[in-house]
């Protein structure tokens, strides 16, 4: 993985010696972009009254830009600022430069293992049950994405994409810090942060084959944990997408060992959807689970049917209801089990 360091060492000192020869590129300029969506939730649940009713609101605005320099090298940057007050009120921040040898990004950002994941996929904006914007209050969130390393800083190398495949790896110096976010390295482990490097490798397949499209994925994730007597933390991800006719079929399973930086939680995540679109409007089901066993132990079990309706460019209206059913650790509000109903209305607008 430390290749990967000094590769781009050597792309950096190659952009700089041919910079000399760009200066017919345009200087960077900032686009503005984002969405937000905002529903209005009634929820039923079984062991209390958490939040029955309430205005559920995410959104972001995005910056973003990119050049070309007459060496045919593009850098590009992305800044995400949270459309509403957050402890982590700057998202997603870094660049990138791409070229015929791929693509290497630089800063907060995701790993390879969760951007290049295929899985299933929502009926509606905001609420789909596989790692959602807006979901119901006191449970654990399922999610086939290895999501445990999150934004922290790092450096992701993508291949370009050949006969369909592509490959990925991403390499994270210190698992417990990502700028801004803290004035020093954090973590669940310690005051150090309890974590060292981190490692993502990726692949994944897409191709149409007549009126099919497919696409496949991998991943893995480890962090490094430097905490004595603990074990790093490992994610496996696969999962797919297959689309025809209109219909698409998703599917994604994740196997976590030690998930959260937990010692002896073992943690499997799986989720599934059919959806259906013709023109403006779609429908579709979904279903995702939640096993917990060691540290903790429960199950949650949740479904949702939904659809949504483009009523012109960037707006989206939406609707869906969503059931429930949790015991034990996965129910993080009060009661050792929790079922639940949840419908929802709202409005997506991307800008």
């Amino acid at each position: 993985m430390k290749k990967i360091i000094l590769g781009t060492t050597a792309l950096v000192a190659a952009t700089a010696f041919t910079a000399g020869s760009a200066s017919a590129a345009d200087k960077i300029k900032l686009n503005v972009g984002g969405y937000l969506q905002t529903s209005f939730v009634a929820a039923s649940y079984d062991d209390d009254d958490r939040l029955p009713t309430n205005i559920r609101h995410e959104g972001e605005v995005q910056f973003t830009g990119k050049t070309t320099l007459d060496n045919g090298l593009e850098f590009g940057v992305n800044i995400q600022l949270e459309a509403r007050q957050s402890g982590d009120q700057v998202d997603e921040t870094f660049m990138y430069v791409e070229g015929g040898f791929g693509r290497v990004n630089m800063g907060s950002e995701d790993s390879a293992s969760y951007l290049m994941h295929y899985g299933s996929s929502s009926p509606t904006p905001a609420f789909g049950l596989n790692s959602p914007n807006a979901n119901a209050s006191g449970y654990t969130t399922p999610s086939t994405l290895t999501n445990d390393l999150g934004d922290k800083d790092k450096l992701t190398y993508f291949t370009p994409r050949m006969g369909g495949f592509q490959f990925g790896a991403s390499y994270t110096p210190d698992a417990s810090w990502e700028t801004g976010s803290s004035g020093s390295p954090y973590g669940p482990l310690g005051a150090d942060g309890g974590t060292e490097e981190a490692y993502s490798i990726a692949a994944n397949f897409v191709k149409s084959f007549g009126d099919v499209s497919v696409a496949v994925s991998a991943g893995y994730q480890t962090i490094t944990v430097a905490t004595s007597g603990a074990d790093d933390n490992e994610e496996i991800s696969v999962g797919g997408q297959v689309g025809f006719a209109g219909f698409k079929l998703g599917a994604g399973y994740k196997f976590s060992d030690n998930d959260g930086l937990t010692q002896d939680l073992e943690r499997d995540d799986f989720s599934v959807s059919l959806n259906y679109g013709m023109g403006p409007w779609s429908v579709g089901v979904q279903y995702a689970g939640v096993r917990l066993d060691g540290a903790s132990d429960g199950d949650l079990d949740a479904f949702m049917v939904g659809g949504k309706y483009t009523l012109g460019p960037g707006i989206t209206a939406y609707g869906g209801v969503q059931f429930y059913e949790a015991e034990d650790d996965v129910v993080t509000g009060s009661g050792s089990g929790d079922d639940a109903t949840v419908f929802f209305l709202g409005t997506s607008i991307s800008f």
